[in-house]
Protein backbone atom coordinates (compact mmCIF):
# COMPACT_ATOMS: atom_id res chain seq x y z
CA UNK A 1 0.00 0.00 0.00
CA UNK A 2 1.38 3.31 -1.25
CA UNK A 3 2.11 5.62 2.13
CA UNK A 4 1.51 9.59 2.12
CA UNK A 5 3.29 11.42 5.07
CA UNK A 6 2.52 15.00 5.52
CA UNK A 7 5.49 16.68 7.84
CA UNK A 8 3.37 19.55 9.46
CA UNK A 9 4.99 22.70 11.42
CA UNK A 10 1.82 24.48 12.36
CA UNK A 11 2.73 28.09 14.30
CA UNK A 12 -0.01 29.93 12.96
CA UNK A 13 -3.93 29.73 12.63
CA UNK A 14 -3.66 30.11 8.92
CA UNK A 15 -1.08 27.13 8.81
CA UNK A 16 -3.12 25.00 11.11
CA UNK A 17 -6.05 25.62 8.85
CA UNK A 18 -4.00 24.70 5.72
CA UNK A 19 -2.70 21.51 7.86
CA UNK A 20 -6.22 20.15 8.26
CA UNK A 21 -7.11 20.71 4.71
CA UNK A 22 -4.35 18.90 3.63
CA UNK A 23 -5.19 15.82 5.84
CA UNK A 24 -8.83 16.15 5.28
CA UNK A 25 -8.23 15.76 1.45
CA UNK A 26 -6.11 13.15 2.26
CA UNK A 27 -8.38 10.78 4.31
CA UNK A 28 -11.30 11.40 2.31
CA UNK A 29 -13.65 8.37 1.47
CA UNK A 30 -12.88 8.72 -1.95
CA UNK A 31 -9.69 8.07 -1.55
CA UNK A 32 -8.20 4.38 -1.37
CA UNK A 33 -5.43 2.66 -0.87
CA UNK A 34 -3.00 4.87 0.52
CA UNK A 35 -2.11 4.85 4.15
CA UNK A 36 -1.90 8.46 5.36
CA UNK A 37 1.11 9.12 8.11
CA UNK A 38 1.19 12.90 9.34
CA UNK A 39 4.41 13.37 12.10
CA UNK A 40 5.53 16.74 13.42
CA UNK A 41 8.35 18.61 11.76
CA UNK A 42 9.83 19.47 14.99
CA UNK A 43 9.12 16.26 17.17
Amino acid sequence: MPTLLIVHHTPSPSMQAMFEAALAGANHPDIEGVDVVRRPALG
